[in-house]
């Protein structure tokens, strides 16, 4: 018998799609899946100035959640800080479907 999956928090079923949305927006620039989320996480990946404006348009488009002009940099600098924005903006998308 299998013990069931714990459910993922809405910030991790947030990080969760923001990976999957900039894999799918920037797969022509990266080199392999994301896997650091952490503090600088977007910024050491390289992406052009195009390329993150495009992942924060998908980001609105996907997810429904509007920047404000004035979010701080370090929000947008790391995977886990936008997802951790996010969800204190309320927003929670479905949970995907995990192996």
């Amino acid at each position: 018998m299998s013990t069931p999956a714990t459910p993922l928090t809405d910030e991790e079923l947030v990080l969760e799609r923001l990976v999957a949305l900039l894999e799918h927006v920037a797969a022509d620039v990266l080199e392999g899946p994301v896997t650091d989320t952490g503090p600088g996480s977007l910024r050491r990946l390289g992406l052009t100035s195009v390329k993150l404006l495009e992942f924060l348009v998908a980001i609105e488009d996907e997810l429904g959640h509007v920047w404000d002009d004035d979010v701080e940099e370090s929000v947008i600098g790391s995977l886990d800080a936008m997802a951790a924005h996010i969800s204190a903006a309320g927003v929670a998308p479905a949970p995907t479907k995990r192996d």
